[in-house]
């Protein structure tokens, strides 16, 4: 007991006299464990938290869309339902009526004028039953409200632009109705209008409202065109599928029928979870590895220290296992103090990404509990390693003669080093021949800092990949004309009435027509697509194009990663399947061959573009359903917004760059994580460097002192600590940027085009990337041995000499 009091207590003074090494250690255990159960408790969190709120508001099973522009009569889209075989294992049904629409939100100091959506639903009995509604602020409708005027703002936009809980808002043909809560639904807990990119909260201001107030506010009572529906547990969906498409063959109009995997809302939140965890999964083990990796090397390297002590108590006839257990002891309160720490570091990093996600996906329930268990898996590393570190150099010197462990460590300095003639003074090489002399050393160092580093180019680079297609998108959206717009209507309208009401407003100067028309290409998996139809020859607007003719007019144009994925090239066909107008307000699907005329860069994959003239092949020859328009001198987008507001027919009106800026400002709330990751990466690293510094300085510290005893000046051992440090940093940058590109090139070419299967992303690390990597992977690392000055300058030199007292 006697002995085991006094080794504890011997061990309790070697941790105040390396209180900092020992701190520091600990410190990098605990980014390596705690970041690790941060990063990766996330998609627990996001797959639980998906899991209930879409089972718990009935995300639909099967959604059927009428041909664009086509109604049928309430009830009769849902009487084909109930015709399949199968109809017993539908559990819910509900059909809808969604209608375009502007969004007036303005308040007294700002105006928001944006393109919006109505969704009525029957609110019946405390409906819906299908694609329920949450409150966030508010109240939810009930039947009384049917009819009134009155609808629920969607959440994400309504936070965007600070509304408030409760107020009033104006739609197309200044018709004023009453919010009465922010809402949300399955379908917009991410918002993604069709044909566009998704987290566009600012520029799409859905609404929420019984059917019979759709009805009232889209001029059509009695109308629906949308149906969803549920499905009971185990029952095939693709049967159903298939069932459906023949039932609805009835219906006078065209009709598709989509599952909720076709939902960009639901599939880039859903599929994203496993695409997201292979991708924090990886950048966690290599935080991990990176600082279990440093904190092994460095724990090594301060039990070796004691060599020299473990020799002398050997020499006095202390029991070599009672040697042993002193440092072991030490290594006991790094690991301890370590996994404590971990926790810590661990809760910070998931509290941190818990409130980025609430406030980027803001879901009605979020569940985000530590998780524990992962936690648990890494800390049993965490204590393991540094007993594995200090043991084995404590084996190595108790199995030897206390002179041989007495006598200094001359490891590598002759067979390495005096062999080879170096170019230049002594203490211009001395940094180069220290890192030769222990290359497995040098290689542990580097791999743990150029591993963090590795982790931050991931996280900066996939950033600076979005960003780059971004810019893209705008760069393809604006062409040769920046003050261009883009107009909406409600409906499919004769070209020479709407441009000329277009025209005749104040801040127009021009308008053109097109035509934007949904359909798919046929293959062995359908592409959805969106086809614009402009003056593709002497319009004041037309895609760029990166392969083909621009020419020809009998075609159709898709973009670069569509015909990637058909495996199309220019001249060859594809199978358009498009509607096609069979009556007055009818359309019903048809598949067309055409020739696939060119190719554009433009990074959304379902953008593609045909000639207005071949407007007859959807039977729509002089119809118009958006216009393209360039505002009056003197006049702003914003002039021209507010003006077309008064014309009940137009349902938006944006500049063509609405969309990639409300794209940009939602990515850059993402930037709460790369932030906190930037300082886990640099503490990491400064950890690592001062360690490695320091540890360096005690190992070295009789040949420091032979030199001051020698007149060499504290400021040139100090250069040559800098100096080695640099070479440390300088490589660890070069094989953090290598592996970092990799890590981008794998997540942006192979991950996520499974998770984002419509947008083109490129593999890039841009400048700003780079210079912080530099600073932290060379700056920091060569400036860490400046911590050390003060020690250097206040050292023993007859106590560091003298071998044995």
């Amino acid at each position: 007991m006697t002995t085991l009091r006094l080794l504890l207590r011997w061990s309790w003074r070697d941790l105040r006299s390396h209180w900092a090494k020992v701190l520091a250690i600990a410190l990098v255990i605990a980014i390596g464990t705690g970041g690790y159960a941060g990063l990766t408790s996330s998609a627990e969190w996001r797959r639980v938290s998906y899991d209930l709120n879409y089972g718990e508001f009935a995300m639909y099973d099967l959604r059927v869309d009428l041909a664009t522009g086509s109604f049928v009569s309430d009830g009769e889209i849902a009487a084909l339902v109930f015709t399949i075989p199968s109809a017993e294992s539908i559990t819910g049904v509900e059909e809808r009526l969604i209608v375009p629409t502007q969004v007036d939100a303005s308040t007294g100091d700002e105006i928001v004028l944006a393109r919006g959506e109505i969704t009525g639903s029957d609110f019946s009995d405390g409906g819906p039953s299908v694609n329920s509604h949450f409150a966030h602020t508010g109240r939810l409708l009930t039947a009384d409200d049917a009819g009134e005027l009155r609808v629920m703002l969607e959440r994400s936009f309504a936070r965007f632009y600070e509304l408030p809980a409760t107020g009033t808002i104006q739609v197309s043909g200044g018709r004023t109705v009453e919010f009465v809560g922010q809402a949300t639904t399955p379908e917009y807990f991410a918002v993604a209008p069709e044909g566009e990119m998704f987290m566009t909260e600012a520029t799409f201001g859905a609404m929420f409202t019984t059917l019979e107030t759709a009805q009232e506010l889209s001029g059509m009572p009695g109308a629906v065109n949308n149906l969803v529906l549920t499905l009971a547990d185990g029952t095939d969906r693709d049967a159903i599928q298939a069932e459906l498409e023949t039932a609805l063959t009835e219906l006078p109009v065209g009709a598709t029928v989509l599952t909720r995997d076709d939902n960009l809302s639901y599939t880039s939140l859903t599929t994203d979870v496993d695409q997201d965890q292979a991708m924090f999964n990886v950048l966690a083990l290599l935080l991990f590895a990176g600082a279990v990796g440093a904190a092994f090397n460095l724990i090594h390297r301060l039990a070796e220290q004691q060599r020299r002590e473990i020799g002398i108590g050997m020499a006095l006839g202390i029991r070599p296992r009672v040697l042993a257990f002193r440092p072991l002891l030490v290594s006991a309160q790094i690991a301890i103090l370590g996994v404590a720490l971990g926790i810590g570091v661990g809760t910070l990093i998931g509290n941190g990404m818990a409130s980025i996600f609430d406030d980027f996906i803001p879901l009605p329930v979020w569940i985000t509990d530590f998780q524990y268990g992962v936690f648990a898996r890494v800390a049993v590393i965490g204590l393991v390693v540094p007993f594995v570190a200090s043991a084995i150099p404590v084996w190595r010197a108790v199995r030897v003669r206390p002179i041989e462990a007495i006598r200094p460590d001359l490891t590598g300095r002759g067979s390495m080093t005096g062999r080879r003639r170096t170019i230049g003074n002594s203490f211009s090489v001395i940094p180069l021949r220290n890192l030769r002399r222990t290359p497995r050393r040098t290689a542990l160092t580097i791999a743990g800092i150029a591993a963090a580093l590795i982790v931050l180019v991931g996280f900066l680079g996939i950033m600076d990949s979005v960003f780059q297609a971004v810019d893209t998108a705008e760069v393809e959206a604006v062409g040769s004309e920046s003050d261009r717009i883009s107009v909406g209507l409600d409906g499919f309208r004769p070209i020479a009435s709407e441009v000329a009401a277009v025209e005749a407003a104040d801040s127009v100067a021009v308008a053109e027509p097109r035509l934007l028309l949904a359909g798919s290409i046929v293959a062995e998996e359908d592409i959805d697509i969106f086809i614009e139809l402009a003056d593709l020859e002497n319009g004041m607007w037309h895609p760029t194009l990166s392969t083909g003719d621009g020419g020809r007019l009998d075609g159709i144009i898709l973009s670069e990663k569509a015909a990637a994925d058909l495996g199309v090239s220019v001249g060859e066909s594809v199978t358009i399947r498009h509607p096609q107008r069979v009556g007055a307000t009818s359309f019903a699907f048809v598949d067309t061959p055409l020739p696939l005329t060119a190719t554009h860069p433009h990074p959304v994959r379902s953008l593609a573009y045909m000639d207005l003239s071949r407007a007859d092949q959807f039977n729509l020859a002089g119809i118009t359903n958006g216009m393209n328009l360039l505002p009056a001198a003197g006049f702003s987008t914003e002039d021209v917004q507010v003006e077309l507001f008064e014309l009940e027919q137009v349902t938006s009106v944006q500049s063509v760059t609405a969309v990639t800026d409300a794209v940009r400002d939602a990515f850059n709330e993402l930037l709460g994580i790369i932030q906190m990751m930037v300082f886990v990466v640099l503490l990491l690293a400064l950890l690592i460097a001062f360690n490695t510094s320091s540890i360096n300085l005690e190992a070295r510290a009789r040949e420091h002192a032979t030199m001051f005893a020698f007149g060499v000046r504290v400021r040139t051992a100090l250069r040559m600590a800098v100096t080695e440090s640099l070479l440390i940093g300088v490589l660890a940058t070069l094989v953090g940027v290598a592996g970092g590109f990799a890590m981008v090139w794998w997540m942006t070419q192979i991950l996520l085009t499974e998770t984002l299967p419509d947008f083109a992303l490129p593999a890039i690390i841009g400048t700003g990337t780079l210079v912080a990597v530099v600073i932290m992977g060379v700056v920091v690392v060569t400036m860490a041995p400046l911590l050390t000055v003060r020690r250097m300058r206040k050292m023993d030199l007859p106590g560091t000499l003298r071998l044995v007292e």
